[in-house]
């Protein structure tokens, strides 16, 4: 064997590797030029028989279609057709097929500065894959610090309206216990009133029974005196009879007496 040229070899490797990239690269653009048609012809094939036309007519399976239009919708919409890189070439390095579909686990927004940040043309399909995974798991718990602190968020908003509704619920407990003070006195004003009112009333019943009570007594007392007075007149008229029999002279002196007492006592009655 001959002796090792280093200029020689490394030149050759250099070589290698740009045909490798170019490959690699114009292999990338033919997948998703592929993935471009294949988005088309979906759109045109009836619903049902997109999986038959598939294996059909060019032999893939959906998953591995699905796959390609993956990467013309993430890689090659800015891309013109056959052959332009475009935005392709400005975000997408050369990588390999393999690499290209491994970069779609990163979310679309954070992507372009995923590319930049790292060497991806020095990786293995497994260092890509665990860089990818890092920032998947970036992410989930990026997104699980934005969940969270938007969950703190709509609690301390909801404990806001908490607050807000228990400082407006006080005061109107302070103001029904105002309103309640206020009606608990009208109320026994009120009943004081009707108590007064029923005294009142209760009085003038009273008052009237004893009314009707003493009307009644005196009443009876009258009629006692009356029966009295008109038996004692007619007695005494029996023995006025009496004594005209016997002194005429002396039933005159009383005759008048009685009468006089009769004119005075009416005249004394008709004055009050």
């Amino acid at each position: 064997m001959g002796e090792i040229i280093p200029e020689r070899t490394s030149l050759i490797a250099a070589e290698i590797n740009i045909i490798k990239h170019q490959t690699e690269k114009m292999v990338l653009n033919n997948f998703i030029e592929i993935g471009r048609r294949l988005a088309e012809a979906k759109g045109l094939i009836k619903y049902g028989e997109w999986g038959k036309w598939l294996k059909e007519e060019v032999g893939f399976s959906q998953n591995r279609a699905e796959k390609l239009m993956r990467l013309y919708e993430e890689f090659g919409r800015e891309q013109s057709p056959l052959g332009d890189a475009g935005a392709l070439g400005r975000e997408l390095p050369n990588v390999s097929y393999t690499h290209a579909l491994i970069l779609l686990g990163v979310p679309e927004e954070d992507r372009a500065q995923f590319i930049r940040d790292i060497d991806i043309e020095s990786m293995t399909t497994r260092e890509l894959e665990q860089a990818v995974n890092e920032v998947k798991q970036s992410q989930k718990e990026k997104t699980g610090l934005q969940e969270a602190l938007a969950e703190e968020k709509e609690k301390s908003t909801r404990l806001a309206q908490e607050r807000d509704n228990l400082k407006k619920e006080a005061g109107d407990l302070r103001k029904s216990k105002q309103e309640l003070k206020q009606d608990v006195e009208k109320k026994i004003l009120e009943i004081k009133k009707l108590a007064e009112n029923s005294n009142f009333k209760s009085y003038q019943r009273v008052s009237n029974e004893l009314a009707a009570a003493q009307i009644k007594l005196l009443t009876s007392k009258i009629a006692f005196r009356f029966e009295g007075l008109e038996k004692a007149f007619k007695e005494l008229s029996y023995e006025m009879d009496l004594l005209a029999k016997v002194d005429e002279q002396v039933y005159g002196e009383y005759a008048k007496k009685l009468n006089g007492f009769l004119v005075k006592t009416m005249e004394e009655r008709m004055r009050k």
